[in-house]
């Protein structure tokens, strides 16, 4: 079980009231020209994946967020990293202490069956990757990934 006290922790926590605790989990996956898929949303710009549901493991959310988000199956491979992201959901209108997983994931082919329709899949590299990602934790993940 992770200790979320050693962590790396990005963002700032709310000063006037406490964030909510939201466990997530994220996708790093990487095709054969080298470049990531990044989720565009009108939130921002994100790794695929998210909350994690009740009796959800990080894996079976990172492939059920994947393939809503972005229309893709996957396999899940191994742990990246975890981290804390301290942001601010205009949606919730709520602040999270999203304790994230970062796993690696290999395509298995499209399945748009639950596909959401306000999301856009973006394929780029490392860098250009790093510098459009909202939350500071998913850039991190990346560098952390490609070494």
């Amino acid at each position: 079980m992770t200790d979320w006290r050693e962590v790396p922790v990005f963002g700032n926590a709310p000063k006037e009231t406490s964030a909510k605790v939201r466990p997530s989990a994220y996708a790093l996956i990487e095709n054969d020209r080298g470049q990531f898929a990044i989720v565009r949303t009108k939130e921002g710009t994100y790794l695929p994946g998210g909350g994690i549901d009740a009796g959800e493991t990080p894996g079976e959310a990172v492939i059920r967020e994947t393939l809503e988000e972005c229309g893709l199956s996957v396999r899940i491979g191994s742990l990246i990293a975890e981290a804390v992201q301290f942001a601010w959901s205009e949606a919730e209108e709520t602040y999270f202490e999203k304790r994230s997983t970062f796993v690696d994931a290999e395509v298995l082919g499209p399945d748009t069956s639950r596909l959401e329709a306000d999301h856009e899949v973006l394929w780029v590299d490392a860098e250009t990757a790093c510098t459009m990602l909202t939350h500071e934790s998913h850039a991190w993940a990346v560098r952390r990934r490609t070494g």
